[in-house]
């Protein structure tokens, strides 16, 4: 009679259940040093936003310097006696009122003798500053002075300007800070803003124009293919550079909730770092497959060896034994050859049982 073996099954479902144990386990603990490393990552990227802002807050202080600098002056030569001066008319553009009720005022002689005073200092410092495009001043009777001949776009650009310093609130404009206006967001035209004030009150507004992009692109980004974003203090994205390059300021949705913004000390904007989705998307995959990887082989090398071992310590063993009961039961002297070693003791023991058993047949 054949004899089945009991640890056969029990050793397939030992087989079985091993197996998706050993996959939930690789899962988890992949699982678990991914999402420990996706926050220190995250961690990293507040670092290399927390440096971008510092390095872009640097790049604006000569500039701010600058501004105050400026206000400064021009609000001391207007306290001076005025002297007989005139300005080139080709530097002079009246400009087209933001609320219809005001009126175009020439420049009072305080004004022209301050103009006239520090224009050879303003291009001083056009040719010295570094992102400074052009330097400007509009009165408040809405007259341009400009250092450069000024065509229909750079005098549409001044009247955007009267827009906005009207827009800007009382607290705003009576500040002695400096407020960022936004000329042409398409082609990327930007400048500050410093009212020129004579006794408290605002009597005009100096202009420096600067090249905001070109102070974005030195902003040194170690995430290949991120972008750094310049938003506004509503969240719109002024500005947005790639790789140094400019890159398409549409591409923000602000839907990631890992988003950080990290807020200028000099101006009312902040940067945000926002990565390559795909490019990001595919790391991420690729990480958690390789620690998925890096769990389960070591886990699976010993899976197959304690099952190996098994099979020949045990499965193997025992199924030679069954052999040998059988062939006793048949009459076979001898039963089966080649006993493993560390089973000898029990196959003799079968032995054993048969003679004891044989013997109480005769008796």
């Amino acid at each position: 009679m054949k004899i089945s073996n009991p640890l056969l099954n029990e050793q397939k479902r030992n087989r079985r259940n091993g197996l998706v144990l050993i996959i939930l386990l690789a899962v988890s603990m992949a699982l678990l040093d991914y999402l420990m490393a996706l926050s220190d990552r995250l961690d990293l990227r507040q670092l290399q936003l927390n440096a971008a802002t510092s390095d872009f807050d640097h790049q604006l202080l000569p500039l701010l310097h600058l501004a105050e600098v400026m206000q400064t002056k021009a609000s001391q030569a207007l306290q001076q006696p005025p002297a007989e001066s005139s300005l080139p008319a080709g530097q002079l553009t009246a400009l087209r009122p933001a609320d219809q009720s005001q009126k175009v005022q020439p420049l009072t002689a305080a004004e022209t003798a301050m103009l006239q005073q520090m224009e050879p200092w303003f291009r001083q410092q056009l040719q010295a500053t570094r992102y400074l495009l052009n330097v400007s001043y509009i009165s408040e009777g809405l007259h341009w002075f400009h250092l450069t001949d000024a065509d229909a776009s750079s005098v549409e650009l001044a009247n955007v300007a009267v827009q906005q310093i009207a827009a800007l609130v009382h607290m705003q404009l009576n500040s002695s800070s400096a407020n960022m206006l936004v000329l042409d967001e398409l082609k990327q035209r930007y400048a500050l803003h410093i009212p020129v004030k004579l006794d408290k009150n605002v009597v005009g507004h100096l202009l420096l124009e600067i090249d905001l992009l070109a102070m974005l692109q030195q902003v040194k980004v170690s995430q290949h293919g991120a972008t750094l974003m310049l938003m506004d203090k509503v969240g719109k994205v002024l500005l947005a550079v790639q790789d140094g390059q400019l890159a398409d300021a549409t591409t923000y949705n602000g839907s990631d909730q890992n988003d950080s913004l990290q807020q200028l000390e000099s101006l009312p904007f902040a940067l945000h770092i926002q990565p390559d989705a795909v490019r990001d998307t595919r790391a991420e995959l690729i990480r958690f497959a390789s620690e998925l990887l890096l769990y389960s082989i070591p886990l699976l090398v010993l899976y197959f060896y304690m099952l190996s071992r098994f099979k020949r310590k045990v499965l193997r063993p025992f199924a030679r034994l069954l052999i040998h009961v059988a062939r006793l039961e048949r009459g076979d002297v001898q039963g089966v050859r080649h006993v493993p070693l560390e089973w000898e003791s029990v196959f003799k023991q079968t032995e054993q049982l048969r003679d004891r058993g044989a013997e109480k047949f005769v008796d």
